[in-house]
């Protein structure tokens, strides 16, 4: 398995094939790196394609508190292991979160980013209480039930695929396993609304109008927002983990910026 020692911890990561431009998929929470499975082998005979494991989830460790700029560290730490110089990253909602603090980070590192079903602005007061009792439930009782139906249920609302392996793999660790990452989603998210001028690289966005993390309208002002923007994709009755349940859609989005670069 390739494992790479990264700032503290082991994380897991696959590299799928060879073509002369990098891009760099990141997961969203309570994911992991099988989300973008169906991505790369649309794209992987075209660009070398990595995707990893973020800290607490799939098979990668989370021996302290962490933040999403130490997860964008993480992502450049995997592009300098795969021997990569630049790269287009690709970040699904709490991936979206990472990859664009690799954009503010490391700009000479990013051709561009797109964001898949995320966000630029913090969540509001509002959503912050309504996901910390849900936190409190999935750390006390464990993801089961009517929590574990609420975190499925925005990732695949309104959608028939079978997402039960992430089920499964909730189940595979204790509860406790799972306070960094929410922690993370919960308390340490800096607002970035106003450095957004910084990310001038170019900027697609990606988004479902059935996602219930994230309104269209606030992926839409998102995608307005970025000086270098190439505009927002709608998914037709796509939910939050669009990469999974509306691939070509997403495929044919990332093919098109890529070639548009």
């Amino acid at each position: 398995m390739p494992i790479a020692e990264l700032n503290g911890n082991k994380v897991y990561y696959e590299v799928t094939g060879d073509g002369p431009e990098t891009i760099v998929f990141s997961h969203g929470a309570f994911l992991d790196h099988t989300m973008w499975q169906p991505v790369v082998d649309a794209l992987s005979s075209e660009y070398r394609c990595i995707t990893w494991d973020e800290r607490g989830h799939g098979m990668t460790e989370c021996n302290a508190a962490f933040d999403y700029y130490d997860l964008a560290a993480d992502a450049l730490g995997l592009l300098e292991a795969a021997g990569a110089e630049r790269a287009v990253f690709v970040g699904m909602s709490q991936g979206g979160w990472l990859s664009q603090r690799v954009a503010l980070t490391a700009p000479d590192k990013v051709r561009g980013l797109v964001l898949v079903g995320t966000s630029l602005p913090l969540m509001s007061d509002e959503e912050v209480t309504g996901f910390t009792q849900l936190s409190q439930g999935w750390l006390g009782m464990g993801p089961v039930g009517p929590i574990a139906d609420a975190v499925y249920g925005i990732q695949f609302a309104g959608t028939d695929y079978d997402g039960s392996r992430y089920r499964e793999r909730w189940l595979g660790k204790a509860p406790s396993a799972w306070a960094e990452p929410w922690q993370t989603i919960l308390q340490r998210r800096d607002d970035i609304t106003g450095r957004v001028g910084e990310i001038t690289c170019p900027v697609a966005v990606v988004h479902g109008t059935a996602d219930v993390a994230f309104s269209l309208d606030s992926a839409q002002a998102m995608a307005a927002a970025f000086p270098n923007t190439r505009g927002i994709t709608v998914i037709e009755g796509g939910p939050h983990a669009t990469p999974l349940t509306h691939t070509d859609q997403v495929v044919d989005a990332l093919r098109g910026f890529m070639k548009s670069l």
